[in-house]
């Protein structure tokens, strides 16, 4: 496939040392020759809850010969290079398996969320022209495959694994072929189309080619420091760029073993850092509470002793829980921030040694109005541009929309007219839509707001993250978010949504005496409190803070 960037940014990425020759496929090959004995992937326990039969466990060597056999199984079965191949599968050894294969015959993997019903998938179908599709014959016990199948344009290959598929649909569970021909490939050739979460309207097609993936992997896993052999535990499904460049790319470099979990249950998860030999996780913030508060559990406390790295990211987190990791266990949490499109903001012990403001900051390296030269931790640059005056801002203090290049960046959206760069400027930025604030020491920066979640009270702009971060310290509170509700006479006001800890109460006097105590000016105070369970997230797990938007909306219509 003709690579869809230019020869000149081929040429500028390779100059700088940021991206090669070296594919995925390739990557594995070598690994799966240098250490075909050692562990490299593992089912989660609750395997036959999810899906059918008993958790795997693979060696390189067993590893390679499955991705053989199911790349000569779809070779054969016309899936080549260029075939744009639909999956929506939970995080079972079988998964990572199709995804190399796929990738070892030149077809281009997109992966979709298990959540998105038959709906979703005739949206997606439309925007981008699925070659095949491969999915799983039940979930849950439940039928999956024949509930989407009707929304597969005809002409799309289907694949599926696992008993009582569809008729019309090929089994890979045994399936054998040839072995695959020889494909060429090239690091600059797609590897995948990912999609966004679709929090804006339909969802976006976002490609990725092998050297993007290279690229959003390689800062991390440096800032991570992990040895050779280092397991990972992947809790987020294999569905975005962040869960395959940040997990899956990372096992990949480490060359040890994958461990497999999904959907989450925390006591599953638990059970697997105690048992696993994990050297490095990445989870939610909320979930970070939780191992706070778990601590105590003597095989808990052992597993954490044995981590050498632990990520965070998706929503503000608490920064206490970051001085309790780094005191307790010596782990400085590393605090990411990320997109489909291609950002990627670390915040590492290194680069910020305070574990408070690493919590809420990001190193400003790859600012080109600060530090020419520079970059981001993932070989990126940008500059904050001004919303109002399209003019970039460098002093402290200053807010600026994020405007990116760098070797992560889509190429443009993808859709079955080709890559549209229509969001790009002239010279080749790509403004992502998120707010940062300069920091007044001038070397960090703190992500603001989506620039179109921001709360207007009486003509005041409230950042929506802003208050996340700070009420997130509230007393007994496990989750925390803000969303804005109609008033007649200020525009919007602000409703806090949260989810207690068990036993634990909380009032809207309460609050305002928190945000009164820590300094926040009182046109940002709640002026509504609303309780939930449990936060709503999108299909890729972030704050689904229109979902609580619509909510209130709704609710103030039925009122009125």
């Amino acid at each position: 496939m003709t690579s869809p960037f230019s020869a000149e940014d081929r040429a500028h990425y390779r100059a700088l040392g940021l991206w090669g020759e070296v594919t995925l496929p390739a990557m594995f090959a070598e690994t799966a020759a240098r250490v075909p004995d050692r562990l490299a992937l593992v089912d989660a326990p609750n395997r036959a809850e999810v899906f059918e039969g008993a958790p795997r466990r693979l060696t390189y060597a067993q590893m390679r010969a499955e991705v053989d056999r199911l790349a000569g199984v779809l070779q054969a079965q016309g899936v080549g290079p260029g075939a744009l191949v639909a999956t929506q599968l939970p995080n079972i050894v079988e998964t990572v398996i199709l995804y190399l294969a796929l990738s070892r015959i030149g077809a281009v993997l997109s992966p979709i969320s298990i959540a998105y019903r038959s709906a979703e998938l005739r949206d997606l179908a439309q925007v981008a022209a699925f070659d095949a599709y491969i999915s799983v014959a039940t979930l849950k016990g439940q039928p999956y495959y024949a509930e989407r199948i009707d929304a597969l344009p005809d002409g799309v290959r289907r694949f599926g694994l696992g008993d009582g598929l569809p008729a019309g649909v090929v089994s890979l569970d045994t399936a054998t072929a040839a072995a695959p021909g020889a494909v060429p490939l090239d690091a600059d050739d797609l590897f995948a189309v990912f999609w966004t979460s679709g929090t804006e309207g339909v969802p976006k097609a976002v490609p990725k080619t092998h050297n993007n993936m290279m690229s959003s992997s390689l800062g991390a896993w440096r800032l991570l420091d992990l040895p050779d052999g280092a397991n990972v535990l992947a809790p987020f499904p294999f569905v975005n760029a962040a869960a395959v460049g940040g997990l899956m790319m990372c096992w990949m470099r480490t060359a040890g073993a994958l461990i497999l979990h999904h959907p989450f249950d925390v006591g599953v998860f638990l059970d697997q850092l105690k048992s696993e030999d994990v050297a490095y996780t990445m989870v939610a913030p909320t979930v970070l509470v939780y191992l706070r508060e778990q601590a105590r559990d003597p095989g808990l406390h052992a597993a954490l002793h044995r981590l050498i790295a632990l990520g965070t990211g998706s929503a503000p987190p608490d920064p206490e829980v970051f001085v309790f990791f780094e005191r307790e266990f010596e782990i400085p949490v590393v605090n990411f921030f990320g997109s489909n499109e291609g950002a990627q903001m670390c915040s590492s012990g290194a680069r910020v040694p305070d574990p408070r403001q690493r919590a809420s900051f990001f190193p400003r390296d790859g600012d080109e109005s600060w530090t020419p030269g520079l970059r981001t931790a993932n070989g990126g640059t940008f500059k904050l541009v001004d919303p109002a005056t399209g003019k970039t801002v460098s002093t402290p203090g200053a807010l600026g929309e994020m405007y990116l290049k760098g070797p992560t960046l889509l190429p443009g959206y993808y859709s079955r007219a080709g890559f549209d760069r229509s969001r790009f400027t002239a010279d080749g930025y790509f403004p992502s839509g998120d707010l940062f604030e300069i920091a007044h020491c001038g070397t960090l920066i703190r992500f603001h707001a989506r620039l179109r979640e921001l709360i207007v009270r009486g003509g005041m702009k409230i950042s929506p993250v802003e208050l996340d971060n700070a009420l997130s310290a509230l007393p007994g509170v496990r989750e925390v978010a803000v969303a804005a509700y109609a008033d007649a006479q200020m525009g919007e006001k602000v409703c806090l949504f949260v989810a207690m800890q068990p036993g634990r109460t909380l009032t809207l006097d309460q609050v305002k005496t928190f945000c009164d105590h820590a300094g926040l000016a009182k046109f940002k105070w709640p002026e509504r409190l609303e309780f939930r369970a449990a936060l709503p997230r999108t299909p890729l797990a972030k704050l689904d803070r229109k979902a609580l938007a619509r909510w209130l909306a709704e609710s103030d219509g039925a009122v009125a």
